[in-house]
Formats: C-alpha cells, structure tokens, sequence
C-alpha cells in the first residue's frame, strides 16, 4: 500500500506487478489491529450493493475508505 499514491481513488488492485514481503504485511496488519495505522472508513457495502459504492466513491462523498465485502456473512 505504500506504492499508491494518497490521492489516487482506487486503493486496492492486484496487478499482479509490485510484490511485498509477507512479514511486510502482517507487520501492518498488526500495525492496524494495534491501532498504532489507523484507517478511516468512510462507508462498508456488500457485493450485492456495488453500484452504490461506486455512486458514493465517484460523488466523492465517502469521507474515508469504501470497504466492499464479497462474503455475504460478513455483515449483519
């Protein structure tokens, strides 16, 4: 994540191109859980509720990040 720049809308895509090293990642993870990163939510949607995320993200509305759950059972 710290290749993308802070502006850039789309914060999450795997291109298969920059690569990290796994301790990298868990560090971070960590890092969020501890709350040592902390993440701005703007708004949570399911899968099934894509084209509002994608309303809300391109009205710029989101005030943090738009998290996209693809697992139904992941909210209530």
């Amino acid at each position: 994540m710290e290749f993308i720049p802070a502006t850039v809308k789309l914060t999450v895509y795997d291109s298969g191109q920059v690569r990290s090293q796994p301790t990298a990642f868990h560090e971070f993870i960590h890092d969020v859980e501890t709350g040592k990163v902390k993440l701005s939510i703007g708004e949570v949607f399911r899968l099934d509720d894509i084209v509002q995320a994608h309303q809300m993200m391109e009205s710029n509305r989101a005030n943090g990040k738009i998290v996209v759950f693809t697992l139904t059972n992941c909210l209530n």
